[in-house]
């Protein structure tokens, strides 16, 4: 989730990715305020956290070439090296594509029953992937070196997608009887609709590669590429918004889409459409909540773009327009002031929740982490402390034993009966002395006081977190039908546009 929520910032805030781009410290003091947003700054040093960083920043200018990155706490270094060679004149392109043919049994066609699918079975494309990225004779985009190889081992057209996702890698072949050239004069017209490609084959697509638990991440950010450049940065208005909100998104998950997937414009403009339509009420959902928490954030901007919703009529250009409102399916009318104060609680609550929830998932890791076999080391001393105990009443017991033959053994006047008895006496104290070890063993295992305290200590705070966690959760509950109806309501208010009502005579 970083990763792609790192990507989706530098898409938003960064021009396209250039072999002459610097990074100076307006954009580092910047992306450090909006990585403290998502990240605790004592974790921001994390080896696999700047793994991840470094990955998105790697993906993002990828397209133009390789990077050099150095991260500390506060300050980021990065430079962009040119790649000098391209995929076709790779020295390692007859390796890869030999790969490929020395592993046909591991190729497979019809790949879920579809004649234009072929997948490269996870032990062929680990294969082909480790390859490409040991890669250190050549300067080279290793991804589009990989997608190359493919296309020339299948001898695929222009037209044919490689998809390399999860660490597998698969083929979508595409024809014109999937995918026709749309006329002029079908453009935005039904015949025209998902760029004249078939809408079983792009149901077929997303069935196979768009996985559901994939979605909500994707639309999510979707949402927050529009919003944060077209409203947050380039503040456009609600005319504009009315007029291009839908081009645009489209235009989002189109590049979303060619980035995740494969550069086949044609063929992801139409996908594009067909998910957009498909998720329509969820992507402008994602959208209604970002809008709500600048509101509450007092962001002047969006207020006044929520304004404009309880205007009721405008006047264009002479014409009088009906505009649409934030109105409930009860006919409840929302407004700027009366959404606040509910919004505000459901938020501010919600981040709580989540805060709770981070903070408690991370203390039952550092208390699972003190965990000895399973079990607490307040139970883990219990047991010890068992069986020291039942060892201290054996050698009492045993002692006792001893003196008994220690007191015969002076008593006894036959040498025979007196051999015996000291035999016995012997055996006693070799019995009493494996007991005292194995007792200081055992005491040797018991968890140090400072430990238990730790403990304690931990379980203290996870215990306050769950009466926290269950006292915001009652909170949410009882705030979540109001702000559901107003997220709802404004969802079908940034839907609607303005409709004419009459056109004013002069």
């Amino acid at each position: 989730m970083l990763r792609e929520r790192v990507k989706s910032y530098l898409k938003t805030y960064l021009d396209a990715p250039s072999i002459d781009f610097k990074w100076n410290d307006e954009e580092n003091q910047k992306f450090f305020l909006y990585l403290n947003e998502h990240v605790e700054v004592k974790d921001i040093l994390n080896e696999e956290i700047q793994t991840t960083i470094k990955l998105a920043f790697k993906d993002y200018f990828e397209p133009v070439g390789y990077i050099l990155f150095k991260m500390s706490q506060t300050q980021l270094r990065i430079k962009i090296f040119p790649y000098k060679i391209e995929p076709k004149d790779s020295v390692n392109l007859d390796a890869i594509i030999n790969i490929i043919v020395e592993n046909e049994d591991l190729i497979e066609y019809n790949y879920n029953n579809k004649d234009d699918l072929i997948c490269l079975q996870k032990e062929l494309s680990i294969k082909l992937i480790h390859f490409v990225n040991k890669i250190d004779n050549e300067e080279i985009n290793k991804k589009e070196l990989l997608k190359y190889s493919v296309r020339e081992a299948f001898e695929l057209n222009e037209k044919d997608i490689v998809i390399i996702k999860n660490n597998q890698i698969f083929i979508k072949l595409l024809n014109d009887d999937t995918m026709r050239e749309v006329k002029e004069e079908e453009k935005e017209t039904i015949a025209g609709r998902y760029n004249g490609i078939k809408e079983d084959e792009l149901l077929s697509f997303y069935n196979n590669f768009f996985l559901k638990e994939e979605n909500s991440e994707f639309f999510n950010i979707v949402a927050e590429q529009f919003v944060e450049i077209y409203m947050l940065e380039k503040r456009i208005d609600n005319f504009a918004y009315e007029k291009y909100v839908f081009s645009i998104i489209h235009t989002i998950i189109t590049e979303q889409l060619t980035n995740s997937f494969d550069k086949n414009d044609n063929f992801f403009k139409g996908f594009s459409g067909y998910i957009f339509r498909m998720h329509f009420k969820e992507v402008f959902g994602y959208i209604a909540n970002l809008i709500l928490s600048e509101m509450i954030s007092s962001n002047s901007y969006i207020i006044d773009f929520l304004k404009y919703y309880s205007l009721n009529i405008v006047v264009v250009e002479g014409q009088k327009y009906k505009v649409p409102e934030i109105e409930a399916e009860n006919g409840l009318k929302w407004n700027v002031v009366s959404m606040t104060s509910v919004v505000k609680v459901y938020i501010k609550t919600k981040m709580s929740l989540d805060f709770i929830k981070d903070s408690k998932y991370q203390l039952i890791q550092s208390l699972n982490s003190l965990l000895i076999n399973t079990v607490s080391p307040i139970e883990y001393n219990n047991n010890i402390n068992k069986e020291i105990d039942k060892i201290s009443q054996d050698l009492v017991h045993i002692t006792k034993k001893l003196n008994i033959y220690t007191d015969s053994l002076n008593s006894l006047k036959n040498d025979t009966d007196k051999a015996v008895l000291r035999k016995n006496v012997e055996d006693v104290k070799k019995e009493i002395l494996i007991l005292k070890n194995e007792k200081n063993k055992l005491t040797s295992k018991i968890i140090k006081k400072e430990i238990i305290n730790k403990y304690n200590d931990i379980k203290k705070e996870i215990d306050s977190l769950i009466r926290q966690e269950k006292r915001d959760e009652r909170v949410l509950e009882q705030n979540r039908e109001s702000y559901t109806s107003i997220k709802n309501s404004l969802v079908k208010a940034l839907t609607s546009k303005k409709t004419l009502i009459e056109e004013i005579n002069a």
